[in-house]
């Protein structure tokens, strides 16, 4: 079985997405900050789900979604990018090994894949725009990516 889930932080302000370039663009563009985790699981879904919960989130400042639709919605464009199989995640491996050191789950978990997600906010081109977004954040040596627009 597989569960998707978005974690973002509460009342999070769109900030200025030239900060994710190398040079500035200028085209007034913002941008938030996500994280998605798919987990690829057996067994109890409700454990599962708590266990993300537990490991994914500080209630106090994020808020978590489970599925594959984004959080956000009115974004013009957004990114998902993630270490490529054989790069180092050390999140994915923090979050492994603490799994791994647990006894009693009524779950196994099987793969877990995470990945960034930049939502871009503005106007414009969104396919040229996004192309330099996807040049000066994606490393093709260690990442792999996705574009959605909206």
């Amino acid at each position: 079985m597989m569960i998707e889930c978005e974690v973002i932080r509460k009342n999070q302000h769109a900030s200025d997405a030239d900060a994710l370039l190398y040079t500035p663009m200028k085209a007034g563009l913002t941008a938030k900050h996500s994280r998605t985790y798919r987990f690829d699981f057996e067994g109890d879904a409700d454990a599962l789900r708590a266990f993300a919960r537990e490991v994914l989130v500080d209630e106090v400042s994020q808020e978590i979604s489970e599925g594959a639709e984004p959080i956000i919605t009115d974004a013009l464009f957004y990114l998902d990018y993630s270490m490529k199989p054989g790069a180092l995640d050390l999140e994915k491996e923090a979050i492994m090994n603490y799994y791994r050191g647990r006894t009693g789950d009524s779950f196994t978990l099987k793969q877990l894949h995470i990945s960034q997600r930049v939502y871009i906010f503005g106007s414009g081109d969104a396919s040229a725009l996004s192309a330099r977004f996807v040049k000066d954040i994606v490393n093709p040596a260690v990442h792999k990516h996705q574009l959605s627009f909206a």
